[in-house]
């Protein structure tokens, strides 16, 4: 049977690979005939005068030229005049002889209501060939053909729009490739001379008993239709090289400890520092009138010191002013949060009046109380203090008899260095005081470390324990300079305690910590809390049955939250921006948010922004995932990672310019993932893939040990993945990215078996080949194929056939709702929301709508 299809190919080899397993994933791009890397069969930009024939080319020998009144070369092109309606022309070069070959040329648009114009390969002695044509209709839309000549007439066998419409007098570059016998692969592509060369528009898989098997000559070919004037035809430059079909080798999958994917090159463009989509259309695409602006949602805490909470009756309180030796009365507070959990009961409260505390307390067991700011005081746990006595040291400025010194061990085992292994290394070697948590702030703004009195310079500081010296590079003088000297916040080790209105800044915490706040005990409830600053971490939760509403983490130099083993873990109305600002490297373990061995974690209502890292991110077998409502934005990797885990529902988010894949689903199962709207994402919109990890090996780190080993509920596969009604991009337009991948490296799965079913979907071009690619799509024992269009897309794989593809500018306005253009297809595309998913998000299951609710 006929299929179409599409794959990746480029003039040179190419292979885009990213690393998976743990920290590496060896992403093998689809695979196709590529060019080879060899002299051309054919070459001419026609950079000689001739005035009978074109005369014979630098590389291919001489032309036989067909039609018309006369040819001649001149100027950088070759012409055949006075070509009659109806009638063609035909230049061939019959010195070349090729059978997988990739052909090229470059026209003139003529004055004409419709124009053919094709390059042609493997031309036989009885005329038959393939064509790879461009079509130019009536109103100037250029359209690209693969067509079939044989004795019997010519045949079309795949035909596609580019999106562009040319004017006469400009030069429109057309591309074949034609490989194998059995069966034969045709490709065309069509596009602006100059301009950015798209994927294959069109691709067909020709089965035919009448397929052109045989190597054949190369040449041009070119029509002018009935009713039309008579015209000139120029070519201004042909190219044609051998196809070597050997497939680049796929790399294999190192095998390391859990991490993120990385890919093999950064983003060449930094994410928006806005959470914008790209080139926003403010809801005037197609027909209505544009609507307001509509902001996002404000997340997070309250600000300190507008939280009300009441006080009850028999509470204890605690002023800066306040003494420990006092009652700890309203009249008489006590001076520390450690003297007030010594006098209160348990299921009490302590209330601390506004001011700024520096402490660091423990809850202990039993003491399972609300602490909590007095109604609309400030209260600020402050982990810095002043400094001051700064004097000129050469070009510095040097403060003796420093004291505060903290530990740097990199990894989570106080004194043990980092790691060697690639993929499993805390420090990037470009940030080498990363987990150094020595801070220091002049007027407010935050210095950056340096190691020696050598790197010294405006703006940074440096700190030499052996002397007990503090340097700055900036002169201090009528500043206010302050450094961190206390490690840690808060330990909750009594279950049940409340954490709320309160504010954490500027403690110096170091990696093994695991958190300015921490707790390795059951049903915290943190609320209303700001964490700002925090050397490596913000808030780490180790047990279960934990809540974390209206919070807020900035600044968190290695990881803003992060869980484990904390079994039905409620996030809510949490943001956190500029999570991992001192640069650890993503994997193993920084970024904004990451759960790992969890049964039971909700993240809803929240904003994460500007992650250097992921921005949420499960791992090492958690299970039952729901990520509702979110806005996630402007991360320097992935949106949100699923790793060897189970269990998933994405649904409601604004996934948002990201510099890696909106979402990545890699080696876990059973993932729902409905109406996202996943926009201006560097990579795919969606990236579902499957290493070389499963849960039976149990040398392989990240098993649940809680389990039965292995524990075969959880399998480590990506498969039964549902995604409907989704609004989506894709990312890079350089031909590594689509808009929805599905990829099994290894090859032991077809993308049906780990896509479900898909539907309902708006795939957003803003043309035809940008980016270049709708999908790569996942085969069973053989490299996988790339679909350029939607209808080649739908008709290999069964899916999306309701879906939209939305050619133009950004599918959804300023705000993310849809523009008039996509909310026209509500009706024929929305699918009706599974019941499942519909009890997650509070919504009747025949809900139907397009992207997150906006």
């Amino acid at each position: 049977m006929n299929t179409l299809v599409t794959h990746a190919q480029t003039q040179s080899r190419r292979i885009v690979a990213a690393a998976v397993s743990a920290a590496l994933l060896a992403i093998a791009a689809p695979v196709a005939a590529q060019a080879a890397d060899t002299a051309p069969l054919a070459q001419d930009g026609f950079d000689r005068t001739t005035s009978s024939g074109w005369g014979t080319a630098p590389t291919g020998g001489s032309w036989s030229v067909i039609g018309g009144s006369g040819s001649s070369t001149a100027g950088s092109a070759a012409t055949v005049k006075d070509i009659q309606a109806g009638r063609s022309l035909r230049a061939n070069l019959a010195g070349v002889k090729a059978g997988d070959v990739d052909v090229s040329s470059a026209f003139r648009v003529p004055s004409a209501k419709e124009f053919y114009f094709s390059v042609e390969g493997r031309r036989q002695a009885d005329g038959a060939a393939y064509r790879g044509r461009a079509r130019i209709a009536a109103n100037g839309e250029l359209k690209t053909d693969v067509v079939r000549v044989t004795a019997a007439g010519e045949k079309v066998l795949a035909m596609d729009t580019t999106g562009m419409e040319v004017a006469p007098g400009q030069d429109v570059s057309v591309e074949l490739e034609v490989t194998g016998t059995s069966p034969v692969t045709v490709k065309t592509r069509t596009w602006l001379s100059g301009g950015t060369v798209p994927a294959w528009a069109v691709a067909y898989t020709d089965t035919a008993d009448n397929r052109i098997t045989g190597a054949g000559s190369v040449g041009l070919w070119a029509y002018n239709t009935p009713g039309n004037n008579p015209i000139s035809v120029s070519a201004t430059e042909f190219s044609s090289s051998a196809v070597d079909t050997t497939p680049p080798p796929t790399p294999t999958p190192t095998p390391t400890p859990t991490g993120t994917p990385t890919a093999p090159t950064d983003p060449t463009t930094s994410p928006s520092p806005t959470g914008s989509p790209s080139t926003p259309t403010n809801g005037t695409e197609g027909s209505g009138e544009p609507e307001a602006p509509l902001p996002m949602p404000t997340r997070g805490s309250l600000p300190i010191g507008q939280a009300s909470y009441p006080v009850a009756a028999g509470a204890v309180f605690v002023s800066p002013s306040g003494s420990d030796t006092a009652a700890g009365t309203q009249a008489a507070p006590l001076a520390t949060v450690t003297k007030a959990l010594s006098k209160v009961k348990s299921g009490g409260q302590v209330v601390l009046r506004g001011g700024t505390y520096r402490e660091y307390f423990i809850v202990p067991p039993g003491k399972d109380v609300a602490i909590q700011n007095y109604p609309g005081e400030a209260v600020w746990f402050d982990g810095s203090s002043p400094v001051t006595g700064f004097k000129a040291s050469g070009s510095h400025w040097a403060v003796s008899g420093w004291t505060a010194q903290f530990d740097s061990s990199p990894t989570y085992t106080k004194g043990e260095p980092d790691g060697t292994t690639a993929g499993w290394q805390f420090i990037n070697p470009a940030k080498p005081m990363a987990a150094h948590p020595d801070a220091v702030w002049v007027d407010g703004v935050e210095q950056a470390q340096v190691g020696s009195t050598s790197a010294l310079k405006p703006g940074t500081f440096y700190v030499d324990y052996a002397t007990k010296k503090l340097y700055l590079g900036s002169d201090p003088a009528g500043k206010k300079v302050e450094a961190s000297t206390m490690a840690q916040a808060v330990s909750l080790r009594a279950p049940g305690t409340v954490l709320r209105g309160l504010g954490f800044r500027r403690f110096a915490d170091s990696v093994w910590m695991q958190g300015v706040i921490t707790s390795y005990y059951t049903n915290q409830t943190i609320e209303n809390v700001v964490v700002q600053d925090p050397a490596t971490a913000g808030i780490g939760l180790f047990k279960e049955g934990s809540t974390i509403r209206n919070v807020t983490i900035t600044g968190a130099g290695q990881i803003a939250l992060q869980a484990s083993y904390a079994d039905g873990l409620m996030v809510d109305n949490v943001l956190i921006d500029h999570a991992n600002d001192e640069g650890f490297n993503p994997a193993p373990s920084a970024g904004g948010f990451k759960v790992t061995t969890t049964r039971g974690i909700t993240l809803k209502n929240s904003e994460i922004r500007n992650t250097t890292g992921n921005q949420f991110w499960t791992d090492q077998s958690t299970y039952d995932i729901n990520v509702l409502n979110n806005y996630l934005h402007d991360g320097s990797r992935w949106g949100i990672v699923l790793e060897i885990s189970s269990t998933a529902t994405v649904a409601g988010n604004v996934i948002a310019n990201n510099a890696h894949d909106g979402v990545m689903v890699s080696d876990t199962d059973k993932v729902n993932i409905w109406n996202n709207t996943i926009v201006g994402n560097k990579r795919a919109a969606i990236a579902l893939v499957q290493d070389s990890r499963r849960i039976e090996q149990l040398s392989v780190s990240g098993h649940d040990k809680r389990r039965p080993q292995p524990d075969l509920t959880m399998p480590w596969i990506t498969r039964g993945t549902t995604v409907g009604n989704n609004i989506m991009t894709g990312g890079s337009t350089d031909g590594a990215d689509p808009i929805l991948r599905v990829s099994s490296w290894e090859k032991v799965f077809d993308g049906n078996e780990m896509l479900a079913s898909s539907n309902g979907n708006v795939f957003s071009q803003t043309a035809v080949g940008a980016p270049k690619y709708v999908t790569i799509w996942s085969r069973k024992g053989a490299n996988a194929p790339s679909y350029a269009t939607m209808f080649n897309y739908t008709t290999a794989t069964g899916q999306d056939k309701a879906s939209y593809n939305h050619i133009g500018a950004s599918p959804v306005d300023s705000s993310y709702r849809p523009v008039a253009d996509v909310k026209a297809q509500l009706a024929a595309v929305a699918q009706p929301l599974p019941a499942g998913v519909a009890s997650k998000l509070g919504d009747a299951p025949s809900t139907q709508a397009l992207g997150a609710w906006r």
